[in-house]
């Protein structure tokens, strides 16, 4: 995959490699879905499969490496509709943007002088210049791998804190990663408008290989454990429905949920957040029905998290597959952010013999399931889930195999 971008990076660009390359992972997590934004626990982990970041500060025209620089152009060819065409290849004192995955690019002058777009992941490289505070003139970047889009593994927080990481490298700043994966939570609630939480951030910057991170996002603190158990393995099932959170009911969710906290408030006033919250305080408080579910969910998933901890440090995997089972019905009836694509291959993990326990993952609407199966059973259960979810939907999914990596790094040049 780098090599590819590495070849399409000469054919925009010319033959000077990118000043830095870093590699952002994609977030995967077990379990704690909603109860980061309200200061709750978490168990996220970086998954092996990676967007790369390809950046460089863009360079004067040069007719002798524009001469020295390949032919070839970008394959498939970007669509005629985008800003530009690459005919223009070489040193540019422009902003130049591509996502190569997409075949999306963009040209301009100034960052004022943005084109309007539609396309997401300009807006959040926007919005990672802007946090970054530090003018470094028109840039060159080029972003591509093998991480899927609109899937919950969040791409968007990838690209952001991947960019921040190079960016850093750019300007020789000393913000410890840590730092960075608070600037790139700014992104989300100020540029994008996403009111989440830090637990994608401190995933994709901070994890470790082979483990999850149980993350207190209250105090921002956390350890790492092994995901492992014997016998089993940890697999996702992409619906391949694609959601942007920032146009579904995301927001509404965290604003319930504040609502909630200021009505318990006027009879427990230590109350913070749903963290401090208990069963007996969403009784005593008379929630209307809507925010009492909502309220109710955030308390017990925040107790599975702990449980799943004890869960995977005894390596029980039957156990482990109770709390994604339980997760899953509570994000589905309480929490209300699940849909079709993502009960149907749920409820059939949760019916199959050798599938410990399935559950959406990541905001809803969409995205992942994630599944504890058996070994025994990987095989079959692949290929009951793609005929059941072709005959329901008329499309397969995509059944995403994957490890625990480490955070976001600088692998080049």
């Amino acid at each position: 995959m780098l090599d590819q971008l590495s070849k399409l990076w000469n054919t925009a660009f010319g033959s000077l490699p990118p000043e830095v390359i870093v590699r952002a992972p994609g977030r995967v997590n077990i379990i704690g879905e909603h109860t980061d934004y309200n200061e709750g626990w978490v168990m996220p982990g970086a998954m092996s499969r990676s967007l790369y970041i390809l950046v460089s500060k863009a360079q004067p025209p040069n007719p002798l490496r524009r001469g020295s620089r390949s032919t070839e152009s970008l394959s498939p060819p970007l669509p005629p509709n985008t800003s530009t065409s690459l005919s223009n290849r070489g040193g540019s004192k422009k902003h130049h943007w591509i996502a190569a995955d997409l075949n999306e690019e963009l040209q301009f002058d100034h960052l004022e002088n943005i084109p309007l777009t539609q396309s997401i992941w300009a807006k959040y490289i926007l919005g990672a210049l802007h946090v970054y505070e530090n003018d470094l003139g028109p840039l060159h970047i080029m972003i591509g791998g093998d991480l899927p889009i609109g899937a919950g593994v969040s791409s968007s927080s990838s690209l952001v804190g991947g960019l921040l990481l190079a960016l850093q490298r750019l300007t020789g700043d000393q913000k410890t990663k840590q730092e960075l994966a608070q600037l790139s939570s700014r992104v989300e609630r100020e540029i994008i408008g996403l009111q989440g939480g830090i637990m994608d951030q401190y995933a994709i910057m901070l994890s470790e290989a082979d483990k999850v991170m149980m993350l207190d996002c209250r105090k921002k603190t956390f350890e790492f454990i092994s995901a492992s158990i014997p016998g089993t393995q940890w697999v996702l099932l992409n619906t391949k429905v694609k959601h942007q959170l920032i146009d579904s009911d995301y927001n509404q969710r965290a604003a319930q949920c504040k609502q909630a906290v200021e009505i318990i408030q006027k009879q427990f006033s230590g109350v913070k957040s749903l963290r401090d919250a208990d069963e007996d305080m969403l009784l005593k408080s008379n929630l209307p029905e809507v925010l009492y579910r909502r309220s109710h969910f955030v308390i017990e998933e925040n107790r599975r998290v702990h449980e799943m901890k004890a869960a995977l440090e005894n390596k029980d995997a039957i156990k482990a597959g109770h709390l994604l089972q339980a997760s899953h019905y509570g994000l589905q009836y309480h929490y209300e952010v699940s849909c079709d694509e993502l009960n149907h291959l749920a409820n059939l993990a949760n019916q199959t013999d050798g599938v410990c326990g399935g559950r959406m993952m990541g905001g809803g609407f969409g995205g992942c399931v994630i599944c504890l199966v058996a070994d025994e059973a990987m095989e079959m259960f692949e290929k009951k889930a793609m005929d059941s979810y072709q005959k329901q939907f008329g499309f397969e999914p995509e059944v995403i195999h994957f490890s625990l990596s480490g955070g976001a790094e600088v692998i080049g040049p």
